[in-house]
């Protein structure tokens, strides 16, 4: 059973990747749509609040909509943009929730580039919460890679390619190209 966690930086293009998997029969499981259609009370006023400006979710309050949102066991399944602290990692691997990680790299101009131009209408795609969640992630989330590496399956993606590209690398890494 595929147990995926997808990491990079915001506009690093794991959600689209995770979408792109579903045709092989994987469950995309994103934190931003999760959090973003939420109705708990506590979700909405954390989106409301400090989801637009850019900050992470509390560690307790993710791995509660984690195992909210997993999949049926025996399900293949995309992580994205699940774990991105270390006791967040921490947790997966204790729990199982993962056997390989892509990590999607990419720069900060990029990603804002990209973030800026997919005009979504989501509360966080602004330049000021783009810069505070690439901050956010350079302080918290890519400082786990070290662990993610020693613990799991580990590959690094150029996310600078284009969607194609990135896919048939994605697709080759699995075994489904």
């Amino acid at each position: 059973m595929a147990k995926i966690l997808f990491l990079g930086p915001p506009g690093s293009g794991k959600g689209t990747q995770a979408e792109l998997l579903k045709k092989y029969n994987f469950i995309h499981v994103s934190s931003g749509d999760i959090i973003r259609n939420s109705v708990d009370p506590i979700i909405v006023r954390y989106r409301e609040i400090e989801y637009p400006q850019g900050k992470l979710l509390s560690d307790n309050l993710l791995f509660d909509l984690i195992e909210k949102n997993l999949p049926k066991k025996n399900s293949k399944y995309v992580l994205d943009g699940v774990i991105r602290t270390l006791p967040q990692a921490e947790y997966a691997k204790k729990r199982n929730l993962v056997n390989l990680v892509l990590y999607f790299s990419l720069d900060e101009k990029n990603a804002i580039e990209r973030i800026l131009k997919r005009n979504e209408n989501r509360a966080d795609d602004n330049l000021i919460s783009v810069k505070k969640r690439f901050l956010e992630y350079e302080e918290k989330t890519k400082p786990i890679l070290g662990y993610l590496k020693k613990n799991f399956e580990f590959y690094e993606i150029n996310a600078s390619k284009t969607i194609e590209e990135i896919h048939k690398e994605v697709l080759d890494i699995l075994g489904l190209n």
